[in-house]
């Protein structure tokens, strides 16, 4: 399921041998505020991009959270291409998405064939 942000901004990217979605979040200055889903498989997530007033000015905030989760299933952000936050279920709860920062969500979905078996 892509929304028209995904299929604007978003990039398919393999990691490893996991496949993965990603639904990039651009710099505060052009960001789309509003809410954002996105699903691999059977996992899905929602990103909330908000703007806040934070340390005196007005900055974009990004929360990212799971809303399916199945065995097999990752939620990532990415800062500056760096990993940032991991969660196979949990919520990131708000994270700062302001100058300096591009916050980038990625749900993967590993499957039992993605992973070699142990000899």
């Amino acid at each position: 399921m892509l929304t028209r942000r995904t299929s604007v901004r978003s990039a398919i990217a393999a990691l490893g041998v996991a496949t993965a979605i990603a639904l990039s979040s651009a710099p505060a200055f052009a960001a789309n505020e509003g809410t954002y889903s996105g699903s691999v498989g059977p996992c899905s997530a929602v990103e909330k991009i908000q703007l806040a007033n934070v340390n005196g000015g007005l900055h974009d905030e990004m929360e990212f959270y799971p809303t399916s989760t199945a065995t097999g299933c990752q939620f990532s952000i990415f800062n500056n291409n760096s990993f940032y936050w991991g969660s196979t279920g949990a919520g990131s709860g708000w994270i700062y998405d302001g100058p300096g920062n591009y916050l980038c969500p990625v749900i993967y979905y590993y499957t039992v064939s993605d992973h070699l078996p142990c000899n």
